[in-house]
């Protein structure tokens, strides 16, 4: 005889009970909570025995609450996977389920079927989340305006200090490239990738470490990589939401996951990736069309009240005295100058990116590799970068 799910929700209306019960049918049992906070709710799940999947229902009245109930529950219990249900799939409703803990999230009464069909998916990623050890991964974000190289040449770098900043043998580093032009980092690194980050977001039901394994691009340096495909033309396609859970389950199975996108992506996706992103870069120039251009993305995401108080301004291919100094540039976009990357010698960015080799190999004494590390260690530590073009913070951060 099997042994039946046992499933819990925390809800107001004994709807939710029903509807579960219905989609769930004989492979589950369900009982309806509603505590009046999170230590009742606590004690209740410890009363109970064995849990083994807990669904919350959220709506516009109740998000803080609720949220604030996950992260305690999954706080005690990290190998409870939790799930989101609700009436309103509004992407403020949805955003605070996933970044409270919850690995998915269900409409009421047009999920039935999703419901049943991803629990034993449901089931199994929290096993994998279990064998990770449950830990929290740092997730970081690398924005630009407009499609440019230079976002994922720069992740490509970001991600190659973590690996060897963490240990390439214990601490698991991935880089997402979403910027165009697409495929970019995969380029950069001479790797011809089968499965691509679009591939990915539409598996993000099924992602766990036997994927990953077998189906994710691997650089020598052990550098996991995800990229766009490089025959794709116009923009990217996917749902915004799928990538929010993907990066969610991404932060179980990777010490950093470093994330690129530019102004060509969904604005949904972008407000939901900066604000997941423990920290996120605006990368800019001197010029004055990429100032503008990244003070109307800047502008975009505050009027989707997205919050900005994580992200720092990077300036790349930093020249001193062309007239719009980084420090002006970080006035200008209301963002603290949080490092710049140098221009460095002619011929050095390209040759790297033409051979497939990182600039550390192939010209290890370039200022940008000094630049590129010091900013990885801002990403890793949330220390402020120090560097030679960047002696005004020294004043700031005194």
């Amino acid at each position: 005889m099997s042994v039946k799910t046992q499933a819990v929700v925390v809800a107001d209306d004994p709807v939710y009970l029903n509807w579960l019960q219905n989609a769930l049918g004989a492979a589950a049992e369900v009982s309806l909570l509603r505590p009046a906070d999170a230590e009742e709710l606590l004690t209740r799940i410890e009363a109970a025995g064995r849990v083994d999947l807990a669904f919350f229902q959220f709506d516009s009245a109740n998000i803080a609450a609720r949220a604030s109930w996950i992260e305690r529950l999954t706080e005690r219990f990290p190998d409870l996977p939790v799930v989101g249900v609700g009436q309103d799939r509004s992407p403020d409703v949805v955003l605070a389920a996933m970044r409270s803990g919850a690995r998915d999230f269900f409409l009421l009464g047009r999920d039935d079927g999703s419901v049943a069909g991803q629990l034993g998916k449901l089931l199994r990623r929290g096993g994998s989340a279990t064998r990770a050890g449950q830990r929290q991964g740092q997730l970081h974000a690398l924005v630009g305006c407009h499609p440019d190289g230079g976002i994922a040449f720069a992740a490509e770098h970001l991600a190659l200090a973590c690996v060897d900043k963490m240990g390439r043998a214990t601490e698991r580093v991935l880089l997402v490239d979403l910027a165009t032009p697409p495929g970019a980092a995969a380029i950069f690194l001479n790797i011809s990738q089968s499965y691509s980050v679009l591939d990915a977001i539409n598996d993000v039901y099924r992602c766990d470490q036997t994927l990953i394994d077998t189906a994710f691009s691997r650089h020598g340096s052990g550098l996991f990589v995800l990229s766009l495909p490089e025959d794709l033309v116009g923009r990217p396609q996917f749902s915004p939401d799928d990538l929010l859970k993907l990066l969610q389950i991404f932060r179980t199975l990777f010490a950093v996951t470093i994330v690129t996108l530019d102004g060509q992506a969904p604005l949904p996706a972008l407000a939901g990736v900066v604000t997941q992103a423990d920290r996120s870069l605006l990368l800019s120039d001197q010029s004055i069309l990429k100032s503008r251009h990244s003070k109307f993305l800047l502008r975009a995401l505050r009027l989707e009240d997205c919050p900005l108080d994580r992200t720092g301004l990077v300036v790349d291919n930093f020249r001193r005295r062309l007239g719009l100094e980084p420090e002006s540039l970080a006035q200008l976009l209301d963002l603290p100058l949080v490092g710049t990357l140098a221009g460095g010698q002619a011929g050095n960015r390209m040759h790297s990116m033409n051979t497939g080799e990182p600039i550390f190999t192939v010209a290890p004494k370039d200022p940008y590799c000094a630049d590129v590390r010091r900013l990885a260690d801002y990403l890793l530590t949330g220390q402020a970068v120090i560097g030679e073009a960047q002696g005004w913070l020294a004043r700031l951060f005194a």
